[in-house]
C-alpha cells in the first residue's frame, strides 16, 4: 500500500464520472479513481457520507490502482480517516482534518479482500467497509 499526502484538504466519498463498474451495491472506480468522503453531523452523531448521500458507504476499489482520497470537513470538530485490514492493523490514515479544512492523499493496495475505514475520533459512528477486487 502506498500513501502520499497531496495537500491539506479533505473530502471522502466515491465518484468517478461516467466510468464506473458496479459490484454488488459497491461502485468500483475504474477511470478517474477519486474517492470523496465527507464527515456529516446529524442529531449530534457524526457519519461519513458520499456525494450521493450514502451514509458510511461501502467503497469498492481495484487492487493495484491508485486512488485520490479527498475529504472536506464542514463540521465543527476534527476528524481523521483510518484504514485498517481484517486483523485491525492500521494500513493508512489521513492527516487530522480540522473544522472547515480539507485534505487529499493517494492510496493503493496490492491485496484483495475487505478493509475497514473509520474516524479516529468517532470510531463507532463513522465506520465503513472498502472492498478490494482484482483490477477489472
Amino acid at each position: 500500500m502506498v500513501i502520499s499526502h497531496v495537500s491539506s484538504t479533505q473530502v471522502l466519498a466515491q465518484e468517478d464520472g461516467n466510468n464506473e463498474t458496479k459490484l454488488t451495491n459497491t461502485t468500483v472506480a475504474t477511470g478517474n479513481n477519486t474517492i470523496l468522503l465527507n464527515p456529516q453531523e446529524t442529531n449530534d452523531t457524526y457519519r461519513w457520507v458520499n456525494s450521493s448521500g450514502g451514509i458510511n458507504p461501502t467503497l469498492g476499489i481495484a487492487k493495484g490502482s491508485e486512488y485520490s482520497i479527498k475529504i472536506k470537513n464542514p463540521t465543527d470538530t476534527k476528524h481523521q480517516l483510518i484504514i485498517e485490514d481484517a486483523k485491525h492493523s492500521e494500513i493508512a490514515k489521513s492527516k487530522e482534518i480540522q473544522p472547515g479544512k480539507n485534505t487529499e492523499y493517494k492510496f493503493s493496495t496490492e491485496k484483495t479482500g475487505q478493509l475497514n475505514y473509520y474516524c479516529e475520533y468517532h470510531p463507532e459512528t463513522m465506520r465503513g467497509i472498502i472492498k478490494v477486487i482484482e483490477n477489472p
